[in-house]
């Protein structure tokens, strides 16, 4: 649950859409559709790639592939794709989807933008020119644009530069004011932003890339402030309900968050399940419970490679089940309930594969969205605790009414997870049972009545329904009257 500066709290289950992939047109995306996608549980929807191509970045990307068609993150300035219908378009489509109660999510790109953007020619000092008095400098991180300027592509600092981008220069004042009108216009257009690579403009960062030679004195008279602090600040100011997600790693989410963001992608959580890591896992569930809530939790999105491709069926569904059981907002990528594995390039718009869907894994999705729906996941306490058993990540959501422990198994196990017998003893006292206690499999609707023994409640998942193929359960638990 996130509390937004109006003071309105809500969690959000977003289903992203790769839009040039999806579909041909804006129009194209139905009223029928919308509603098929809320009623399994979503609250939002993130189109991604719905910004003009740039040219430019369009013919960089042939030099890849034929195929390839420009990044919708190489953006040379902030219009609704043409060809995929425009603005009218677009504005037809937020109304559809909020007439199927679904919020409207779009990218922001605050880093950079494409290497044709018309913003170079009219405003060249808005971009990072080649200065040797602020930088080492290599020709490598440069181009020549065909005014004449020197122009740093837009980089990540861990990997080589975008060379479809330019990097802009947020020691500019006017360049700041610029890219906070952006985001005013877009928030009379959409519901809320999923702003890519945010920390990349973070102080810290500019001062250490780009001008790391330059008198502390000049950087901090040319850049008093966080961008996003006065950014986020002046947005909500018009539009307190607007959404602000930040793509975010290196640490740096709970300083977004601080600067004013609703959510942060939560990777860490992510590199743990897919490396089977319990240990990684439980310390990220550890975290303050405001942490938690602020994160947006994913097993899959256009970045990462394909969950069916990482995970086999059962860990699959059992990290999704977690995820869409933790306090805080979950994202679902579209392909991944049908278990598709091709990993587009964001340039591509069009598979190489044909896919069967996986009929079995959607129909496991659609009955963990549906489980998790209720109140009790959305606002309810969470009480991690520990079943004894090595690799196994479990806790509890609780409100007055409702009692509900998520086991899974995580790590590599060396037995079956329904053969385990498992200490809900921690389940058992959040639920005030003296000697006996009554676990419902919410999956299977199986019930059990367990008898402390010894001093302790102890389980056998199989005798709950738990299959062999099955790697987690959702179990409910109430004191016998």
């Amino acid at each position: 649950m996130i509390k937004l500066a109006s003071g309105k709290e809500i969690i959000l289950r977003i289903y992203e859409i790769n839009t040039r992939v999806h579909c041909q047109s804006f129009d194209q995306i139905s009223k029928n559709e919308l509603a098929a996608i809320n009623n399994l549980g979503f609250d939002a929807i993130w189109l991604m790639g719905i910004w003009q191509i740039s040219e430019g970045a369009r013919r960089v990307s042939k030099i890849v592939s034929d195929e390839f068609d420009g990044s919708p993150y190489a953006v040379p300035s902030y219009k609704f794709n043409r060809e995929l219908g425009g603005k009218g378009a677009f504005a037809s489509l937020v109304k559809r989807a909020h007439s199927a109660r679904l919020k409207v999510i779009v990218d922001f790109v605050s880093n950079h933008m494409a290497i044709d953007s018309p913003w170079i020619d009219k405003h060249p000092e808005f971009f990072i020119r080649s200065n040797p008095a602020a930088r080492k400098q290599s020709t490598a991180d440069f181009f020549l644009h065909p005014s004449g300027e020197v122009i740093a592509f837009g980089r990540d600092p861990y990997f080589p530069p975008w060379h479809d981008t330019a990097q802009l220069n947020y020691t500019n004042a006017k360049l700041r004011a610029r890219m906070i009108e952006t985001l005013r216009w877009i928030s009379q257009h959409a519901d809320g932003v999923r702003c890519d690579m945010a920390m990349l403009v973070m102080r810290d960062y500019i001062r250490k890339q780009w001008y790391p030679l330059a008198p502390a004195a000049w950087f901090d008279a040319k850049m008093p402030g966080e961008f996003w602090d006065e950014a986020i600040s002046a947005v909500k100011k018009e539009r307190p309900d607007f959404i602000f997600i930040a793509e975010a790693y290196w640490d740096k989410e709970q300083d977004l968050i601080k600067l004013g963001f609703d959510l942060a992608y939560e990777k860490k959580l992510y590199d743990g399940l897919i490396h089977h890591n319990s240990k990684q896992v439980i310390e990220r569930l550890a975290r303050p419970e405001s942490e938690l809530r602020s994160s947006l939790y994913f097993i899959e999105n256009h970045d990462e490679p394909r969950a069916a491709s990482v995970f086999t069926r059962s860990n699959n569904v059992a990290a999704t089940a977690l995820m869409l059981s933790l306090p805080g907002s979950s994202l679902i990528y579209e392909g991944q309930m049908e278990g598709k594995r091709e990993r587009l390039p964001v340039q591509r718009i069009k598979p190489l594969t044909e896919e069967t869907p996986d009929l079995a894994l959607k129909e496991s999705y659609e009955q963990i969205l549906k489980v998790t729906s209720d109140s009790v996941f959305k606002g309810g306490s969470f009480i991690p605790f520990d079943t004894g058993s090595r690799g196994i990540v479990s806790f509890i959501r609780q409100t007055d009414e409702r009692t509900i422990a998520y086991i899974g198994q995580v790590g590599e196990a060396s037995t079956r997870f329904n053969s385990l017998l498992l200490d809900i003893s921690p389940l058992a006292k959040a639920a005030r049972a003296q000697k006996h206690l009554l676990v419902k499999n919410l999956l299977s609707q199986s019930s059990i009545i367990i008898e402390e023994s010894g001093g302790a409640f102890r389980i056998l998942l199989n005798h709950l329904g738990v299959d062999d193929e099955t790697a987690f359960c959702l179990l409910e638990a109430t004191a016998p009257k």
